[in-house]
């Protein structure tokens, strides 16, 4: 089981990494280059677009074991999962 020491705590919420999926809470960087929420959230993208400017992403949060799938502008920058094939 790889770490989860990096995530924020949150009251209610054990960090446990079940799946085995060791996405960290990198936040993300705004357009103009600064960062936001880091510790708080993974978010990565996905290799799928929704229209020219978008692309879809899935985010993990620290307060809670859900994972949200949505789409976003492509200038923001979410972090990106590298698969071996």
């Amino acid at each position: 089981m790889k770490s989860t020491t990096l995530w924020t705590p949150h009251a209610g919420i054990t960090n446990t990494n079940t799946s085995g999926f060791a996405g960290l809470p990198a936040g993300y960087r705004y357009y103009n280059g600064t960062f936001d929420v880091i510790g708080y959230y993974g978010i990565f993208w996905s290799s799928t677009e929704n229209f020219t400017n978008n692309a879809w992403y899935r985010s993990l949060s620290y307060s809670s074991s859900d994972a949200y799938r949505n789409n976003y502008n492509k200038a923001y920058g979410y972090s990106v999962r590298c698969v071996r094939d």
